[in-house]
């Protein structure tokens, strides 16, 4: 599976509230329904490689935002505090089929906007360690 999916599996199988395709999302923010998440992946850093010089990165950092939206300010802070503390978790771990080194928060979590029908939206970006 790709980033995405192990992350937003990871998420899913934390948040109770959250089910992959009905209020969880991979790069997209549907309009419906009104209390829903997204993950999106971002340009993250230089992969890293191993001594020997000549092979080719082992380590990948890549980087995601997730996007929390709802029709109320309390609500949508929560669960993007709560997507916050499920990836920050993750530490040496094997999501999906792949070994995680760490996920770390570049944020807290913070108010971006209001969209047409006046939900307010929550992003927070996190930065990736992970074997290729």
């Amino acid at each position: 599976m790709g980033l995405l999916e192990d992350v937003g599996a990871r998420i899913d199988s934390e948040i109770a509230t959250l089910t992959l395709g009905t209020n969880l999302f991979y790069g997209r923010l549907p309009d419906s329904p009104d209390t829903c998440v997204a993950v999106y992946q971002y340009g993250g850093e230089q992969a890293v490689g191993t001594m020997g010089g000549d092979s080719m990165p082992v380590i990948e950092q890549p980087r995601i935002q997730v996007v929390t939206r709802a029709s109320g300010y309390v609500t949508a802070q929560s669960l993007a505090t709560s997507v916050w503390y499920a990836l920050e978790a993750v530490l040496n771990e094997t999501l999906t089929s792949t070994l995680y080194y760490k996920i770390t928060a570049i944020q807290s979590p913070f108010p971006m906007e209001r969209d047409s029908q006046d939900r307010i939206m929550f992003a927070q970006n996190f930065k990736i360690q992970k074997v290729l």
